[in-house]
Formats: C-alpha cells, sequence, structure tokens
C-alpha cells in the first residue's frame, strides 16, 4: 500500500470526489461532498443555551445568504423558505429547550436537500441522565476548501467553537452526506462504495446517532475533540511519540488532535491508504462508539458493511503513521 503523503494529491482525490458527486443527475440529488463538524454534549439542556446562541449568530453570518431553507421544532417535517421570522423562532428555539423535552432544526442552503451549508440542532433534555446513551448534538455543515490553507482555517474555527460547549467528544471530517432523508436508501446505494473505497470519509448520520453514542467517539476522522474526562481514558502520546503530521492542540474544554494538514481519504483502487488515521483509530478504540446499525442504509443498506466501515482503520496494520 502506498500512503498519502501528497497535500496536493489530497486536495485534488477530495476535489475530484466532489466534481463528481456535484456533475452527476443521478448522485446530485441524493449525496454530497462536505465538511461535516459535529459535537456531542452529554450535558444539561440549559448549558447548550448560551453558546447555541453564539453559533447561530456566528452562522448567520459565515453562510450568510446562502441559508436559504429551515426546518423549526421536534415535529416539523416540511422544510420551508427562509422569512424574516425565521432568525427569531431559531432562536426562541434554542431558548425554549429548558422547558421542552427536544428541540431541534436544520438552518440551511441554497438547495433544500444534500446543501452546501447547514446548522443542525438537536437538544435533548434526557441527555442529562448518565444512565442513558443520549446526547445533546450540534452539527455544522460547509463546501470543502480548495487549499490546505482553506483547511488550517477551518481547523482553527472548529476549535474556537468547540471551546464554547460543553462536549465530550466531538470531530470533523470530509463527509459523505445524504440528501432527503426519505431517500436514504438511495443515496447509499452511491454512498456506500464510495465509503469502502475511500476510507477517510465521514459518513454521518447524527441526528440518529446522538441518541446512542453517549460519551463515545465516533472513532478516527481529520480532527478528533475530546474533553478532559474522555481524553483521561486513553493514553495520550507525547509530541515525540506522534506520527509525522499529527498535531495535538489544548483547549479550553481538552483537546483537538488534527491527524494531517489536508485531509487523508486513501483510495483502495489505486493502493493508496491513509497514513495517520489508522495510528489515530487504534489510539482512541478504547472510547469508541461501534455497533451503529443507523448507518445501514448509508452503506449500501448492508450490516455487514457497517462493522466493515467502523472497523476499516483497525483491521489495517496500526502502525501506519511514520515518527
Amino acid at each position: 500500500m502506498r500512503t498519502q503523503s501528497n497535500p496536493q494529491g489530497r486536495s485534488g482525490m477530495l476535489n475530484d470526489v466532489a466534481r463528481a458527486l456535484a456533475s452527476s443527475d443521478s448522485s446530485a440529488e441524493y449525496a454530497r461532498l462536505n465538511v461535516v463538524f459535529a459535537l456531542f454534549c452529554k450535558c444539561k439542556s440549559e448549558d447548550m443555551i448560551e453558546p447555541g446562541l453564539w453559533l447561530l449568530d456566528k452562522w448567520n453570518s459565515y453562510a450568510g445568504k446562502a441559508l436559504a431553507w429551515a426546518l423549526i421544532g421536534k415535529n416539523a417535517s416540511t422544510i420551508a423558505k427562509v422569512n424574516r421570522s425565521t432568525m427569531e423562532r431559531l432562536q426562541r428555539e434554542i431558548r425554549s429547550t429548558t422547558e421542552v423535552g427536544l428541540t431541534g432544526f436544520r438552518y440551511q442552503g441554497p438547495e433544500p436537500y444534500a446543501p452546501e451549508y447547514r446548522m443542525r440542532w438537536l437538544v435533548n433534555r434526557e441527555a442529562a441522565n448518565s444512565a442513558n446513551t443520549k446526547t445533546n448534538l450540534v452539527e455544522l455543515m460547509a463546501p470543502v476548501p480548495d487549499d490546505a490553507q482553506g483547511w488550517r482555517s477551518m481547523a482553527e474555527t472548529f476549535r474556537q467553537i468547540s471551546e464554547r460547549f460543553p462536549y465530550h467528544t466531538g470531530y470533523a471530517a470530509p463527509g459523505l452526506v445524504f440528501g432527503d432523508d426519505a431517500a436514504k436508501v438511495e443515496a447509499g446505494a452511491i454512498i456506500g462504495p464510495l465509503a469502502m473505497r475511500h476510507k477517510g470519509f465521514d459518513v454521518p448520520n447524527n441526528a440518529t446517532t446522538s441518541y446512542f453514542v453517549g460519551k463515545g467517539s465516533r472513532g478516527a476522522r481529520w480532527l478528533t475533540f475530546l474533553s478532559k474526562e474522555k481524553a483521561s481514558e486513553i493514553r495520550v502520546p507525547s509530541a515525540n511519540e506522534l506520527p509525522r503530521g499529527v498535531m495535538i492542540v489544548p483547549t479550553k474544554n481538552g483537546m483537538m488532535i488534527i491527524a494531517s494538514d489536508i485531509p487523508e481519504v486513501g483510495d483502495t483502487n489505486r493502493g493508496i491508504e491513509a497514513t495517520n488515521l489508522p495510528w489515530l483509530a487504534k489510539l482512541l478504540e478504547p472510547i469508541t462508539f461501534f455497533g451503529d446499525r443507523n448507518l445501514k442504509m448509508l452503506l449500501s443498506d448492508r450490516l455487514d458493511f457497517v462493522e466493515r466501515w467502523e472497523r476499516r482503520f483497525l483491521d489495517a496494520p496500526a502502525g501506519t503513521g511514520s515518527p
């Protein structure tokens, strides 16, 4: 296996997949490539309000006029065009977390489905109970950057956001994202083969995963966020033990592990392996959440693909990264 050490090659591979999905009439409706950033916060719902309002304001400024659609409320089923009352309704949804058991919204665009930009909020009052696996979710999706500087800027932005939230685990990675909820099987027919070919891609279904992940990690990704509590459950290596390209950045709440400057996705068809993700997967294995059956429809509707995908790096040599 060759390793994916060339930054230009990594960026080109990401852009090739993004273009292929966007240019195919049969694929664009069901799946796209986004950067996915998710924080899982097993805490009291009221602890999410202040950072949530802050993030909503930042997101509105960042994505601007692209945010054309919203679905607001736990029982909402129809996405609607943004209007003058949307921002007030989103703020009210965040503030109402102390009054109702479950609050949620999607704020996205410019497309109504498989959008370039999306903020998802899902806060569950039951997440405060340590006896269950439910957690609160904040998730952002954005277009894939064009170059290394864009990825560095994105990593720093995600670090700053993470410091506002009481997360236990989180991650950021290029992800194969499905479009309409009603067409997950169709999306999975596209996403499944790509995820098996390019092991570094995330396959997110985090709104559902948030009910089961608890304080667990979703495993090796481009960026990994761990609270101080979760970091204490693994052996954090010293700086001179890290593979080349890996960085561990202290944060207010814990740490951010950067696997590479530009995400490595690999390509099994061409014999190209992601360099550092097998090493990271082994490091995170004791705290990784396995058995996410909710990914079945997105992985060619096959449970055996779920297990293979979750262990895609662990069943490879763990010492791939070079010190």
